[in-house]
């Protein structure tokens, strides 16, 4: 797979889990562009047009609720699947690769 198809969006409002999962992500060949919250994850996800994106924002989760809701409701960014990722201090035990499923295998 190219370098153009493993393009991925990280939003995170952490900074240290930002870097974390990001290290994780460019481990496992993604291109990672960054977001720190909702307003900015839109406007890169538009210029981008990354393959996937990776949330993780707030330990409510409810940040990342209205940032699904704000991807669906756009024409050039609903099609992009969303991963909600959970803070790398629950699964520090045994850490997990963050994957995406390819959009055209649902």
């Amino acid at each position: 797979m190219d370098t153009l198809n493993r393009t991925a969006l990280l939003v995170d409002d952490e900074l240290t889990s930002r870097a974390a999962h990001s290290a994780r992500l460019e481990g496992e060949g993604y291109t990672v562009f960054v977001a720190q919250n909702q307003a900015d994850a839109l406007s890169r996800a538009k210029q981008v047009a990354p393959k996937v994106i990776f949330a993780h924002l707030g330990t409510s989760g409810l940040g990342n609720l209205a940032l699904i809701q704000a991807l669906r409701s756009d024409d050039s960014c609903r099609h992009i699947p969303v991963v909600v990722v959970r803070d790398l201090s629950a699964v520090a035990a045994k850490p997990a690769k963050l994957r995406a499923v390819p959009h055209d295998s649902w």
